[in-house]
This record gives structure tokens, C-alpha cells and sequence, in this order.
């Protein structure tokens, strides 16, 4: 099998994905209560459109996007709102939630009524009705950076797109969410997929899978002969981090290169993840919005595995009610949102479920290295796993001593973390080099 990747730099760390792989998804249980931020994308929070006391039902708008770059967010449970409050969300910032006191029974009821639903041929509806069932269903990209998925599908008019390509490489370690949800719902992936494309008025689509997914390679080929959806093509990737990086992506399926400071639709290329085009049908055929997502919950738990858990259900009880809880709870180091190379480690564990949470990963103190950060050995490692072609320890000094002339190339940074992963003495280089961001952005805004 002829095999596809990105031309410069990139590592081969073991992925631990045997630990969910080809797990059934599985629903985790609502809890009693759960916690809905109305910030769970890029770009301005919605405006909260509840009170306490008001009753709400399952797939209602409670926040509203505010602006251009936002989304909508949806109420995942019918029940009350018991108040609206400000708390630290999963990506470690305080943002106003809205709490809500479930009612299971009803919201048994009222999920069931998105089955019902059943456009039977939604690739004859015009774009700008397919955009806006997209935007009212508050879809984000679910492979992490939470971009509302309307705002990137309505790129400048002077943009030829003329490729879509699907994100399925899942080269993050131990996550599995999406190679499980291509073999559970291809043909939700591949209508979803021609949505996309239906969209922006282009004939073509590349779904990117690495090879250590063999099975959805087989059967996403086999399925788009047997659906006829024509101008869709799998192309396999060599199992290499950091192959679902968006420019390292593109440049492995159609050798296209994004310049720096360049988008992907600079170069003819929209890039969806696995996750979003599944959300996009259920939202165009359904009229479901992003209530619930594919989410892995893996590591040193009992029962790892792939599991839908609904928006605002707290990360404690998705690890106990899904996972079956820690093996020991006295050895319990870290609680990561999303995998152990791009992720955040979560302060509190009552933090909430979000549209970005594509992994809840669980490390042991054995799994965790604690050394301090050492001197830089000018050993060179991270400069030949940078996937960008950076020098991250030139990048990371500049940081340190706060000079932004010698910044400007941290921005062009995806942050994957290959270099402090290679590196000898545990220099935490994507930590210094998102500081020199900011150092850089400070300075240029003067």
C-alpha cells in the first residue's frame, strides 16, 4: 500500500492507542446536573439567552453567537435552569456556564424526536440553506481548535477552493474517538463529507488515514463504491506525529504547501475533522445540534474506551459513570482534555465536557516525568523534529529573555510538541515558545 506524508521533521512516539481501539462507543449516563459553558469555540462567548427557573428541553438555544466568529450553544438535557454562574472551564479559563437540573425521562423523550427528522435529500438544498443549518446548529471543528465550522466554510469570494479534505489521521497518542466513529458511521462521514463540498461547489474530497487504521481504510473505500459518493478518495498516511497538523495534512495528500502566515484556503484546500462532518449531517438530515460529541476516555482507567458524552457533563463523572473510575485513586497524577501531546491538563476535575474535548486522558504517577527542565545540550533533536522546519530552542530562548525581534517565527508554531518531546533534558520548549506569542503579539500591537 502506497503510503503518503509530510516532508520535514515529525516523530514516531509510541500512540498506546491499544487501550480503546475498537472499543463500541458507548453513552455515559447523564448526571443529575450538568454545567454548559457558553464558551466552547474560538471567538467571542455566546449571549446567554436563559434564566434560572426557566425550563428547557433538550436541543434549545441557550446562548446565542454574538458576532461573526461564534457559535450558538445548545442545551444537551431537558430540565431547569438552576443558575448561571461563572466557572473554570477545561481549557483552564473562567467563563460564564449555565447549570441545568435534569429531567432523564424528558430528555429521553425529546433527544428522540432528532430521529424522527429525515431530510431524504439534502445534497439538492442550496448552499446557503445547508451553511445555515450548520450555523444554527452550532458546529465547531471537533478536532481541537473549536473554529466555528459556518465561519470556516464561508472563506473570502477571491479564494478558488477546490479541494476538501478530511481529517482521519488521528496521529495524536491514545486517542481513538475518531478511527472508531469511521467504522461506526462511514456513510454519516462520507454524506456529511459531500455536504462539505456541496458547500463550497467543489468536486473533489481526500479523506487522509493513517495506515494504523487499516480496517477504516478498507471499509471507507468499499463504502464510497457502494454509495456512489463520487470525487471522494482515501488516501493512506504513513503512521507519523504530527500528520493531522492542517499545512502538514494538505502537504501529505496533495503536495500543496501553505506559505507562512497563509490559511489553507490560500492554497485551494478546506480541511474538516472526522468529528465534524458526522456533526454536520446529523445537523443537516437530523436537525441535531452539537449537543454531544465522540469523546476517548483512556489511560489509567478501568475500562478505557470510546464514548458520547453530552456537552456540560463534568469530566469526574464521565471518568466514573464511563470509565469505571482509577484503578487507584492515590496514584492518580494528571486529567488531560484532549491526548498527552497537544492536550491541557485540567486543574479540577468538576470541570465540563466541551465541543472540544476530543480525549479525557488519565495518567499514574508512573506515566508522568517529573524532572526538572534542564540546560539546552545544542544537541539539535528538536530542530529535526520540527514539522515547520523551526529552531524551537532559538525560539524558546527568545522567549525567556523576552526579545520579540527574534519571535516572528513562533507564529507560524502549531504547537504539537514534538520538540520537548525529543528533547534530552526536558526543556519545556512549546511552553516557552506560546509565551513568546504573546511576547511577540504585545510588541507588534505596540
Amino acid at each position: 500500500m502506497k503510503t503518503m506524508t509530510f516532508k520535514i521533521g515529525g516523530i514516531h512516539p509510541d500512540d498506546r492507542k491499544q487501550l480503546s481501539v475498537h472499543r463500541e462507543i458507548a453513552p455515559v449516563p447523564l448526571p443529575d446536573e450538568v454545567v454548559v459553558p457558553l464558551n466552547q469555540h474560538l471567538g467571542k462567548p455566546a449571549t446567554c439567552l436563559v434564566n434560572p427557573k426557566d425550563e428547557v428541553t433538550a436541543g434549545q438555544l441557550i446562548g446565542e453567537a454574538d458576532g461573526f466568529i461564534s457559535a450558538n450553544v445548545h442545551s444537551p438535557v431537558s430540565g431547569t435552569v438552576k443558575k448561571v454562574e461563572r466557572r473554570m472551564s477545561a481549557l483552564g479559563t473562567m467563563e460564564n456556564m449555565v447549570l441545568i437540573t435534569v429531567d432523564r425521562d424528558k430528555t429521553d423523550e425529546d433527544l428522540a424526536r432528532f430521529q424522527d427528522v429525515q431530510v431524504e435529500h439534502p445534497l439538492e438544498l442550496a448552499p446557503e440553506k445547508l451553511l445555515a443549518a450548520i450555523k444554527d446548529a452550532g458546529i465547531v471543528g471537533q478536532g481541537g481548535a473549536t473554529f466555528p465550522t459556518h465561519v470556516k466554510l464561508s472563506p473570502p469570494p477571491d479564494r478558488n477552493i477546490d479541494l476538501v479534505v478530511v481529517n482521519a489521521a488521528e496521529c495524536e497518542p491514545y486517542l481513538t474517538a475518531d478511527h472508531q466513529l469511521m467504522l461506526e458511521a462511514p456513510d454519516a462521514m462520507l454524506l456529511g463529507t459531500r455536504i462539505v463540498m456541496r458547500i463550497l461547489g467543489v468536486d473533489q474530497g481526500i479523506i487522509g488515514i493513517e495506515v494504523n487504521k487499516p480496517d477504516a481504510i478498507e471499509l471507507l473505500q468499499q463504502r464510497i463504491q457502494e454509495t456512489g459518493a463520487t470525487g471522494i478518495s482515501v488516501v493512506p498516511l504513513k503512521t507519523r506525529y504530527p500528520q493531522g497538523g492542517e499545512k502538514q495534512l494538505i502537504q501529505a495528500v496533495c503536495g500543496r504547501e501553505v506559505p507562512s502566515g497563509k490559511l489553507p484556503f490560500d492554497v485551494g484546500v478546506m480541511v474538516q475533522n472526522v468529528g465534524t462532518v458526522v456533526s454536520i449531517q446529523e445537523a443537516v438530515v437530523h436537525g441535531k445540534p452539537l449537543i454531544d460529541r465522540i469523546t476517548t476516555i483512556t489511560g489509567f482507567v478501568n475500562r478505557p474506551g470510546n464514548y458520547r458524552i453530552s456537552m456540560g457533563v463534568p469530566f469526574a463523572h464521565a471518568i466514573q459513570t464511563g470509565a469505571d473510575g482509577f484503578p487507584d485513586p492515590k496514584r492518580l497524577a494528571a486529567v488531560i482534555n484532549g491526548g498527552p501531546m497537544m492536550g491541557k491538563s485540567i486543574r479540577q476535575l468538576d470541570v465540563p465536557v466541551i465541543k472540544g474535548t476530543s480525549g479525557i486522558l488519565v495518567l499514574s504517577d508512573g506515566d508522568v516525568d517529573v524532572r526538572p527542565e534542564g540546560p539546552c545540550i545544542r544537541c539539535g533533536r528538536c530542530v529535526d523534529a520540527c514539522a515547520m522546519g523551526l529552531m524551537p530552542t532559538e525560539l524558546a530562548v527568545s522567549a525567556q529573555q523576552k526579545n520579540a525581534a527574534g519571535l516572528k517565527d513562533a507564529m507560524d508554531c502549531i504547537e504539537c510538541g514534538s520538540c520537548s518531546y525529543v528533547c534530552p533534558t526536558g526543556r519545556e520548549l512549546v511552553h516557552w515558545i506560546r509565551i513568546g506569542k504573546a511576547v511577540f503579539r504585545n510588541a507588534r500591537r505596540g
